[in-house]
């Protein structure tokens, strides 16, 4: 599972519609030659059948009455006279024509490859006749119309090969220019005041006027955020002004040593919450460059491990941190700790284990656990409160790491428990797998 992730790659709209649209053409040009071929087949045997058949009424009308002058003229055709019961003649028969079954009718043989043969077969007067027909010609002619037939095909398909892309590039013009609206009104201070006039089509229309009614339901969310965020920043700084300096005072005067430490946490309780503040109010504004400065990764991990120490004794849970001392990145600490402890505090809280590590990669900070995994927590927890803090924190951090230029990745480990990285120096060829 990704915290974060980029969107996935989508296939082109104008790609898809030129493939459509060269797919129909050709599968209709198939089509038509196929039918051509088929039909023009079709009438092609009936027509040689008919020749034969008429050629053979013709040589027996004539061979009754003249046998020498029964043989038809044309070269392509030959006339075969048997006697019944006359073996000799019988004998002289090609072998592929005494194969032929002894009944009146039309007859298609192929005597050898590329070599075929239209047959009239009729009896009259105790006499078989065969009038063989030798259709090379036929042939040709078929072949020819064959390599025409796909010679047509292949210019309609290069033809529409170069007029689909021209014509989906047409149908999707008004949406490439809404979409590249689109990317530079995220880019650019200054936007398109309504996109609705880049559209041309009804679909791209409807599309339009939803763009703009969630940027304009955008800006006023981010206005009333913005609002808020002054707001809370002003109103904030008052109580925390107050209460810090009542604890001043407090801590002035006698105080056993129980009340000292109690004044100690609440002094750490004020500061934490100071910190917090304003590293969210910095995220709510998009300022955390302005907060950046050299941070030691191990005396932070080390800091917020101390913060949780007593939680995780409370549950059993023993917290490491294996980041070796002077091991620096210049980012802001007070988001990087909100990261870091909501991501430990999950660990301790929901994983189910006995250890929660903290460890460095280059460039990627690991927070490990050895329980059941936060996806079976969220799977199996009948505590509702318990799936709401979960996931409520990873939203927190993964804002967070969006706002700081991080990403976040969970992931289970082969070994059992939960890997989650916080991935500072993001480079798309070295992120881990997530799944």
């Amino acid at each position: 599972m990704a915290i974060g992730s980029g969107s996935t790659e989508r296939p082109s709209l104008r790609r898809r519609l030129a493939g459509t649209f060269a797919t129909l053409a050709l599968v209709t040009a198939l089509a038509q030659a196929g039918l051509v071929w088929f039909v023009g087949e079709q009438a092609e045997e009936e027509l040689l059948d008919s020749l034969a058949s008429n050629q053979l009424a013709r040589s027996m009308e004539i061979h009754w009455q003249n046998p020498m002058l029964a043989q038809p003229k044309s070269p392509d055709m030959s006339l075969y006279v048997v006697p019944r019961d006359n073996e000799e003649a019988e004998a002289a028969l090609p072998a592929w024509l005494r194969a032929l079954p002894r009944q009146a009718g039309n007859y298609e043989v192929f005597p050898e490859p590329g070599i075929e043969h239209h047959i009239a077969v009729d009896f009259d007067r105790d006499t078989w006749f065969y009038l063989v027909y030798d259709v090379l010609e036929h042939e040709i002619r078929q072949r020819r119309l064959m390599i025409v037939l796909t010679l047509s095909v292949l210019a309609i398909g290069a033809l529409v090969l170069l007029v689909s892309g021209r014509l989906a590039r047409r149908l999707t013009h008004d949406l490439d220019r809404l979409s590249q609206a689109v990317d530079d009104a995220q880019h650019q201070a200054r936007a398109l005041s309504s996109f609705d006039a880049l559209a041309v089509h009804a679909e791209t229309g409807r599309l339009a006027e939803a763009l703009d009614a969630y940027r304009e339901r955008s800006d006023q969310a981010l206005r009333r955020e913005r609002a808020f965020s002054a707001a809370a920043s002003h109103e904030l700084r008052t109580p925390l002004m107050r209460a810090g300096s009542s604890l001043d005072l407090l801590r002035a005067g006698r105080l056993d040593p129980r009340e000292r430490e109690i004044a100690r946490h609440i002094q750490d309780g004020l500061d934490e919450i100071t910190m917090l503040t304003a590293a969210l109010l910095r995220v709510a504004r998009g300022s955390l460059d302005e907060a950046a400065g050299d941070v030691d990764l191990a005396e932070l991990a080390a800091a917020v491990a101390a913060q949780l120490a007593g939680e995780a004794r409370a549950r059993g849970i023993g917290i490491r941190v294996g980041i070796a001392a002077g091991t620096c990145r210049r980012l802001d600490r007070s988001a990087l700790w909100i990261v870091l402890a909501n991501l430990m505090r999950n660990a301790i809280r929901h994983s189910g284990g006995g250890t929660v590590s903290v460890g460095w990669r280059e460039g990627v900070i690991d927070i490990e656990d050895d329980g059941t995994g936060v996806g079976e927590v969220r799977r199996r927890s009948a505590d509702a409160e318990a799936r709401r803090d979960l996931g409520l924190g990873l939203s927190i951090v993964d804002r967070i790491c969006e706002a700081a230029g991080w990403r976040l990745v969970l992931d289970e480990r082969p070994e059992g428990g939960t890997r989650a990285s916080v991935l500072l120096d993001i480079d798309p060829e070295v992120l881990p797998e997530a799944h």
